[in-house]
């Protein structure tokens, strides 16, 4: 999107322009006084807005299009996209400079899960079949998976389609909203903090585009409860931006500044002591085909 359109669109929303044509179309003057706004920033913000296609106009009121439910609509992740987490990050980058002095980023916007769910969600199928061939490939006699981090579940259902058993780990906000999005597919949902613990007995573990939103120690964390969860001869395969290696990763560490306590991207030496340390064996790297991320794989002993 246009860093004007989503300008606009989040200045939209903190003046609460979005929830009040959402809720009852009308005049530029009633939406003004509504949201004591000036009728000229109104007039211009609602045209631009058909314009972008969230609203049309009906004779003298405006009122909102089916591109805009996921503006406001939170109760199906489908239907959120990805504009509404594209705000609640840009709101973030705007208080860098404070984060920049603090070291701590502003707390998180309203909805924010739920939007965050709602981008994830738009990954496209191209992506996700990229990044689940390559993880096969390392183990294709695999019965378990465990996704680790896995969100809305895009990885684990294309898992569960190839046949797999697939257990999917995530923070319980996460699980609640998984419950209903995933509640037809054959994946067992598990709330928990990935860096404290993962359950066992899995032959891959999968984890994608986790790592940049954690800091060092945590993925230190990480990957030795990755190695713990897997069975002898099991296989990890980190999905993610390696530093020096993807195109604009190091302006992904940045994004991870002003979205994350801890985050960041990190180079392929430092997976690989993290691996190590972990007690993993075979380290390899591999460009995923068709994206601008990397697999980054380690296997356990097999004794």
């Amino acid at each position: 999107m246009d860093y004007r359109e989503l300008c606009l669109l989040w200045a939209a929303r903190e003046t609460d322009i979005i929830e009040t044509v959402m809720f009852d179309a009308g005049t530029v003057e009633e939406i003004a006084e509504e949201t004591d706004i000036t009728e000229r920033a109104a007039r211009i913000t609602l045209e631009a807005m058909v314009e972008m296609g969230f609203l049309e106009r009906l004779g003298e009121k405006y009122e909102a299009t089916n591109r805009a439910l996921g503006l406001f609509a939170k109760t199906g992740v489908r239907s959120i996209g990805s504009v509404p987490h594209q705000m609640d990050c840009l709101s973030r980058w705007v208080e860098l400079p404070e984060t920049m002095r603090t070291g701590s980023p502003p707390e998180t916007p309203e909805n924010w899960t739920q939007n965050f769910m709602g981008a994830m969600a738009t990954v496209d199928e191209t992506t996700v079949r990229s990044c689940v061939t390559e993880a096969v490939h390392e183990y294709p006699d695999a019965n378990r998976v465990l996704d680790v981090g896995g969100g809305p579940g895009i990885f684990a259902k294309e898992f569960a389609r190839r046949g797999f058993e697939v257990t999917l780990i995530d923070q319980s906000d996460v699980i609640d909203i998984d419950s209903r999005f995933l509640e037809h597919e054959p994946i067992e949902l598990v709330s928990g903090d990935v860096t404290d613990a993962l359950p066992t007995g899995f032959d891959l573990a999968f984890c994608s585009r986790v790592a940049h939103a954690l800091g060092p120690e945590e993925n230190r964390n990480l990957l030795q409860n990755a190695f713990g969860a897997l069975e002898p001869g099991g296989v990890a395969v980190f999905i993610d931006q390696l530093r020096g290696r993807a195109e604009e990763a190091a302006l992904m560490g940045a994004h991870m500044l002003a979205q994350t306590d801890n985050g960041d991207t990190y180079t392929a030496n430092q997976f690989e002591d993290w691996f190590a340390d972990a007690g993993f064996v075979t380290f390899e790297i591999r460009d995923v085909p068709g994206t601008n991320q990397q697999a980054i794989v380690g296997h356990r002993p097999r004794n």
